[in-house]
């Protein structure tokens, strides 16, 4: 089991030149990948969010892809003529109506803005081999923080099951004795409304057999216990099961609400509650699960 969120930061040498790369994971619904590459990953910018993309299943991932000054790194400079040539009038201008004798440098020129653009050229970079080797240890470094903390929700999210567990079995051994309650309850309501000593007790156990199949919920219990089991086996897998878990964590609360609604039973409605409170601490934990 895995946790959405992690970060890598790794360094590296490709032709001289230092590449860094740094992957930030959070959780999410789907994967939604994000890269800041320089220019001249322009061309793998498919590829890389490809590859991603195969090895993280689920949440959202930044990731920055830079080459670092180094290596016979090419600059091209522009001078703007024209410019130049619109500063010197200006200048030439101001001179003479303010009287002035310094003379007009080049550093003058120069020092004024857009005369002078300067580029870095970044070449078409295609090693893909070798930046995919800096990714592989990126994601490995990734990984190790992702588990560790998957771990960690796995204990957590297996401790609550466990309790979760042991609640359900009490609700299993206390669920008999509801029938018994609500047929007393019955005769007694008869009893208050004052009807003749001698109930018709073929009409009273179809009452009761009525009341009794409304409050089963051997069906409910059934579901419960299953849902834990399986559970317990995707707490072991290496695979993403953040969206089953979810899926089995709201099964499980109808469960419970029906549970609750069909017994009618302080008692019962009390473990259901309890129940519930771990319940709602696992739907958000396992909002954080791969």
């Amino acid at each position: 089991m895995k946790s959405m969120t992690g970060f890598a930061k790794v360094e590296g040498l490709i032709d001289d030149r230092l590449w860094v790369i740094e992957i930030k994971t959070v959780n999410h619904r789907f994967c939604d990948i994000n890269l800041k590459l320089s220019k001249s990953l322009t061309s793998l910018e498919s590829a890389i969010k490809k590859y991603l993309g195969k090895k993280i299943s689920r949440g959202r991932v930044e990731a920055l892809i830079q080459m670092e000054n180094g290596g016979n790194t090419n600059f091209r400079v522009d001078l703007n003529l024209s410019l130049a040539q619109e500063y010197y009038n200006s200048l030439i201008q101001l001179k003479r109506k303010l009287n002035l004798t310094e003379d007009i440098s080049l550093l003058h020129i120069l020092s004024l803005k857009d005369v002078i653009h300067i580029e870095k050229i970044e070449e078409d970079f295609q090693k893909w081999d070798e930046l995919q080797t800096l990714l592989e240890s990126a994601l490995a470094s990734l990984d190790a923080m992702r588990e560790a903390e998957g771990e960690a929700l796995k204990q957590d999210l297996a401790l609550r099951a466990k309790n979760i567990g042991k609640i359900v079995a009490e609700i299993e051994s206390y669920a008999p004795q509801v029938v018994q309650f609500q047929r007393e309850k019955l005769l007694k309501r008869f009893q208050e409304l004052r009807f003749p000593s001698e109930i018709d007790e073929s009409r009273l156990m179809t009452e009761v057999f009525l009341l009794a199949e409304r409050a089963d919920i051997t069906e409910e219990i059934v579901r419960i216990k299953s849902h834990l089991k399986q559970c317990e086996g995707l707490f072991e897998m290496p695979t993403p099961v953040g969206r089953k878990l979810d899926f089995i964590f709201q099964e499980r609360n109808r469960e419970l609400n029906a549970i609750s609604s069909k017994t009618n039973d302080v008692r019962i409605s009390q473990l259901v509650i309890e129940a519930k409170s771990d319940l709602e601490k696992m739907r958000e934990q396992v909002q954080n699960v791969e």
